[in-house]
């Protein structure tokens, strides 16, 4: 016979509230008498130790007792005359006459703390006798066991009894839970599979609760539906996107493709604009030098927009990059060459720290378009009279490419977005970007297929871009 759920949460709540009642009655019946005696008798001796301190003869003056009258002890002392020093009760004729006088042959001059059956009203009590200045004096301390100082600890006691057997019964009330939750976590793993197309897995139908068993056989139900319907939509959408597939990815090539050359067109337009804008003001080994870059950069245009095509595709094809040998220091040289016009133009300082040969292997074209990315991207956010720096040198087995410009800082909220394609948001305060956006996305696919790294680091009066190409043995040792 199958069982109701709710019911047996029902009769675990009530079980788990009726074990925690009776173990806190036990628990307190058993251990509070122990703990309070204790407590109790170390309170006495404490109290002992410190009257044996004090001068008996003067005790008005001294105010000792408050402390220990608030937890519960009370005190009689008498001398040996009978007469009252102190009593915590005003009756104190009494209160000697019956604490000292009629027991006076129960008192020495070692203390020992004397127990009581906790059923009386003394539960402890010390006997004691001191001697000041060749005077007796009996002292006499015990505790009421019926005073508020025992209730509040009582009620400290079942507090912290309450917090341990709560602790305890949460604990295998949670194993108890997790034991009735099963079937409803294995439901629940059975529902995502089918949310991920996976029918694969089936309910367990044969569950000993009746809720439970009405559940699985409506999700194996609504399971088996899901895959017929899904069978038959998936059979005509493939169809349908096996003809789609081929024309979205040739018009996504295409517009990617425009973009990249609207951009990349712009590096060598800058930089013979602004070599030829110096001829007029330089000498005659100078102009030379700037005229046969000019011609350099014209005849590489045309082979750039071929070049292109391949950058634009170079997350999904790597077969047509031709590795070689390459000297990155000679690389720097040469592109530090071709920015020394326009930054002559901004009138920015460019300055380079270049080591030693190092040696890599990749290909030439997409290394320089990528450090050229930097290179513009450093120009645009560079004020006049601002610096710029390239870095190379080796760290570990790695080449390092440093590019620095001095300026703004790049929020930290676009520094994670700034390598996707088409984000066109800067450091200036305009919002408009003059490029497409597509400069560091081109760097990190070009170092992605170096097998590199690549980043940028926020420095206090600037930014610096970087990307690393592994090393490789130099081409005297190479096989």
């Amino acid at each position: 016979m199958k069982k109701h759920i709710s019911i047996r949460f029902f009769f675990l709540q009530w079980i788990f509230l009726i074990i925690m009642t009776v173990c806190g009655a036990l628990c307190y019946e058993i251990f509070f008498p122990v703990y309070y005696d204790r407590l109790k008798n170390i309170q006495v001796q404490n109290a002992y130790l410190d009257i044996e301190e004090l001068d008996l003869a003067a005790l008005e003056d001294y105010v000792v007792f408050t402390g220990y009258e608030e937890k519960g002890l009370s005190f009689t002392i008498a001398d040996e005359s009978m007469n009252p020093i102190y009593t915590s009760r005003s009756d104190s004729r009494h209160v000697i006459y019956k604490n000292i006088e009629m027991k006076r042959s129960e008192f020495s001059k070692e203390a020992q703390v004397i127990e009581r059956n906790s059923s009386q009203k003394e539960v402890t009590k010390l006997r004691v006798i001191i001697t000041q200045n060749d005077i007796d004096y009996y002292v006499v301390i015990k505790d009421d066991a019926f005073s508020g100082a025992r209730g509040k600890m009582a009620e400290q006691f079942l507090v912290t009894i309450f917090i341990i057997v709560f602790g305890i019964g949460s604990f295998f009330m949670m194993i108890f839970s997790k034991r009735l939750t099963r079937p409803i976590v294995e439901l629940t793993d059975v529902a995502g599979r089918m949310a991920e197309r996976d029918f694969s897995k089936k309910a367990e139908e044969n569950n000993e609760y009746l809720e439970i068993s009405h559940l699985a056989k409506n999700i194996n139900r609504i399971s088996e539906q899901f895959q017929q319907s899904i069978g038959q939509v998936d059979e005509s959408r493939d169809c349908q996107l096996r003809q789609n597939v081929r024309q979205e990815r040739m018009q996504r090539l295409q517009k990617d493709f425009i973009a990249n050359v609207s951009h990349e067109l712009k590096t060598p337009l800058a930089v013979i604009s602004s070599q030829a804008e110096m001829i007029a003001y330089v000498g005659e080994e100078e102009r030379k030098a700037y005229l046969a870059s000019i011609q350099e950069e014209v005849e590489k245009m045309s082979g750039l927009v071929s070049g292109l095509l391949n950058t634009t595709v170079m997350e999904h094809h790597m077969e047509n990059v031709l590795l070689k040998t390459l000297n990155m220091k000679e690389i720097m040289e040469y592109i530090m060459l071709r920015y020394d016009g326009l930054a002559k133009k901004k009138r920015i300082h460019l300055e380079s720290f270049l080591g030693e040969d190092c040696i890599v292997h990749g290909d030439r074209e997409y290394v320089e378009q990528a450090v050229n990315n930097y290179m513009m991207n450093a120009m645009e956010h560079t004020e006049i009279g601002g610096i710029i720096r390239v870095t190379l040198r080796k760290e570990q087995d790695a080449v390092r490419v440093g590019v620095y410009n001095s300026g703004k800082q790049i929020p930290e909220k676009d520094v994670q977005h700034i390598w996707n394609g088409f984000y066109t948001k800067n450091r200036k305060e305009s919002t408009e970007c003059s490029h497409a956006g597509l400069g560091l996305y081109i760097v990190q696919s070009v170092v992605t297929m170096h097998n590199g790294k690549y980043g940028v680091e926020n420095l206090a009066e600037g930014v610096e871009f970087w990307f690393t190409i592994p090393v490789t043995a130099s081409p005297a040792v190479q096989k």
